[in-house]
Order: C-alpha cells, then structure tokens, then sequence
C-alpha cells in the first residue's frame, strides 16, 4: 500500500466528514482526538486540510510537548509537501530559566506568527 493510497483512505472515511462538517461550524469548536496510534493523526489533519470543506480554513494544532509537537510537524509536513506549515517552539532554551532565549526558535516563533496573521489558509503546529 503507498501513502497516497493511504491518505485516500483517510479522505473517503465517513468519519473524516462529520469531523470537517464540525470545523466548518460557526461556533468555536472543541474537538479531541483519542485513542490515535503512530502517525494516525497527522493523517488526519493531512486529510482535513485537504478536504474540500475545509482547505481554506486555518488549522491550529495544539500538542503536550516540543518534542511531540516537532514529531507532529515533520510528518506531517512529508505528508502534505505543504509550504504554509508552521512550528511554533517555545523561545527559551530550558524551561527553568526564562532569561536564556534560543534565537533560532524566536525566529520560527516570528515566521508562524507573521503567517498566520497575515495569509489565510495556514497550518499551525504549536
């Protein structure tokens, strides 16, 4: 099976439309995916952000930490061959000293931020 063969899989699921039904309500929505294993979720948001309904919209991706948030971002990145992709890492070095900045996640920080303030259509990893 190759990954695009793959990713239709995921595009054609009936689930992956109720999902995109529910990001294209007005309201804000809340919306946890459980019980996901490997890269199930980035295949997700790979399909939901190339689904018809939703390709337009912004996606902001919140996840529990730099390293997982990283993972998230390169696959999903391999996944969609997308150039509106951004990391959002946090600007300091450690997380017990706030006074040292790690300058190249500032200017990521930067990047994202500029993007998905001024163009529609972003994807956010944070």
């Amino acid at each position: 099976m190759n990954l695009q063969h793959l990713l239709d899989k995921f595009q054609n699921n009936p689930r992956l439309f109720s999902l995109a039904d529910r990001l294209t309500f007005l309201q804000p929505q809340r919306i946890w995916l459980k019980n996901l294993q490997g890269s199930s979720s980035q295949f997700i948001v790979a399909s939901i952000f190339n689904h018809t309904a939703t390709a337009g919209l912004n996606h902001l991706i919140i996840l529990n930490d730099a390293e997982e948030a990283a993972y998230f971002h390169n696959t999903l990145e391999s996944l969609t061959n997308a150039l509106d992709l951004f990391y959002f890492p946090s600007s300091f070095k450690n997380r017990k000293n706030f006074r040292l900045l790690n300058s190249s996640h500032v200017m990521l920080r930067a990047e994202a931020f500029l993007a998905a303030v001024g163009v529609p259509h972003q994807q956010l990893v944070a």
